[in-house]
């Protein structure tokens, strides 16, 4: 708890600086003035340096942090030059937005540097499960080379192969080469063997004895001859005892697992799965640079649509606000993605600064949309808006974020009793 307690004070504290900083740069480039840049709120406890006006100071809370610039806070307007709403709409806007361009760059980077230096994780079969019915590849169909070069996983073959591509393979126990008529990458789906890859601690399947390269062979006195059969069975019986046969170094064990129920996305619902802490197989493969920035911007894209996504959920009340989190809930997971592994932790941390990134653009104060929304108001003007209404809006605002961190706190607490987190 305590370590996972230092790396996430760490992470958050940097996933800040590099908010805050990005704030304070445009700011300075665009002569507003700006006296304070914090890391933590509340009641300072020591300044670390100093830029021109700005005094760079550690404050007592330590989760978060502020860059204050002159003016955006009703009660220091004025109307000199120097404040933040006596600028155009062009240098409002971008003072506004750096911060979370900022966190999004980071989170990008973050994946990037994953793919180029850690690899992609593949799945290392090359048998067809599934593929378009108008294709002349059949299911069980194991592809061997396209267009004269070996295969070995299914990436390779979603890279390789399309329509006219001469293909050899084996069906039915004998070797035969084909070329592809019909194509449809999408429909084109792999067989993966009943085999474990990786079992995560303490989850039902680790706690039951399953390891790594384990081989389930019946749950629930039903065969099980694919991943998809494992799926099938389990995610339907979230918190229901499950009797499961599985061969474990050349002996076999029968056992009872209770699945644990989670959230998982399913189109545009959030619906409750049953999971007890198992992966399929995967074997690590390095890409090049062109393939680790397509996959990295796919990947911090996705990552922000979804965020932005679970937010219209929230409103659709197809996710309860009982699962939101706070800080305690990011120390918890911080934790977890640490016996996951650093690479995991990594990408846990890249998720949480694009997180960071799209929630400041929520046009709430005292979150940087609002202040974007408040300079596209006054487009035609550099007069800032009423004074009266900007404490008004801030106040109504403010409520409603401490409210949700107060909520988020709550619910942390609730599913560390509850044992959830």
């Amino acid at each position: 708890m305590f370590l996972g307690l230092i790396v996430a004070f760490l992470a958050l504290s940097v996933i800040v600086f590099v908010h805050e900083f990005s704030h304070l740069v445009v700011a300075k480039w665009s002569s507003m003035y700006a006296p304070v840049f914090s890391i933590g709120f509340g009641p300072k406890l020591f300044t670390f340096f100093k830029w021109g006006e700005t005094e760079f100071r550690i404050s007592a809370i330590p989760f978060g942090g502020y860059c204050e610039i002159k003016g955006m806070d009703p009660e220091q307007m004025k109307g000199e030059e120097d404040e933040f709403y006596s600028k155009n709409f062009f240098l409002k806007t971008a003072v506004a937005f750096a911060g979370p361009f900022a966190n999004f760059t980071l989170g990008f980077l973050i994946f990037l540097s994953v793919l180029l230096f850690n690899g992609v994780e593949v799945t290392p079969t090359t048998t067809i499960r599934e593929a378009n019915t108008a294709s002349n590849l059949l299911p069980n169909d194991r592809i061997i080379e396209i267009n004269g070069k070996e295969v070995s996983n299914w990436y390779e073959i979603t890279e390789k192969i399309q329509k006219n591509s001469k293909i050899s393979l084996i069906r039915d126990s004998k070797e035969t080469e084909i070329t592809v008529d019909s194509l449809n990458i999408d429909s084109l789906i792999p067989f993966r063997p009943p085999v474990v890859g990786n079992v995560y601690k303490n989850l039902p399947a680790d706690k039951a004895g399953i390891k790594k390269g384990n081989r389930i062979l019946k749950i629930q006195n039903k065969s099980i001859n694919s991943w998809d059969d494992i799926t099938s069975s389990i995610h339907p019986a979230a918190e229901e005892t499950l009797s499961i046969v599985f061969l474990s170094e050349g002996d076999t064990i029968k056992t009872r697992i209770v699945p644990e129920k989670q959230k998982s996305m399913e189109g545009d619902s959030i619906v409750n799965i049953g999971a007890i802490g198992i992966e399929s197989p995967t074997t690590k493969i390095t890409i090049g640079a062109a393939q680790a920035f397509s996959f990295a911007w796919e990947q911090s894209w996705h990552t922000a649509l979804l965020i932005y996504r679970t937010f219209s959920w929230l409103f659709q009340r197809k996710v309860s606000p009982r699962n939101l989190a706070g800080a305690v809930g990011i120390v918890m997971y911080t934790k977890k993605f640490m016996e996951l592994g650093f690479i995991r932790l990594l990408m846990f941390i890249a998720l949480i600064t694009i997180n960071l990134a799209v929630l400041n653009l929520i046009p709430i104060p005292p979150l940087d949309g609002f202040h974007i929304v408040m300079s596209l108001a006054t487009f035609t003007s550099k007069k800032p808006p009423p004074k009266t209404l900007l404490k008004i809006v801030q106040t109504i605002g403010t409520i409603i974020f401490l409210s949700l961190m107060i909520l988020t706190v709550l619910n942390d607490i609730i599913r560390l009793i509850q044992g959830k987190i």
